[in-house]
């Protein structure tokens, strides 16, 4: 395979990235409406720290654990703002 190709092939990976972003995001907001409803805040530190370390256990590389965990907190920080 030459550049394009697997350039071609990071542009769908793209595209499915999204989608399951969008997806974890619509999960989050009805989170957000349930912690509303009890009136718990939409940060919850140590539900963020296990996560964090879950996901930091499923790398098999070439990501270190600490990039998935970097990833991930962006993820969250901005998956937050959805669920306010």
């Amino acid at each position: 395979m030459n550049i394009e190709d697997w350039r071609n092939r990071i542009d769908e990976l793209n595209g499915e990235i999204i989608d399951l972003l969008n997806k974890r995001a619509g999960y989050a907001t009805e989170i957000g409406k349930i912690k509303k409803e009890k009136g718990l805040p939409v940060f919850d530190e140590a539900r963020e720290q296990a996560v964090l370390e879950k996901v930091a256990l499923l790398t098999k590389g070439p990501l270190s654990p600490e990039s998935i965990k970097n990833i991930f907190r962006t993820i969250m920080q901005e998956t937050r703002r959805v669920e306010e």
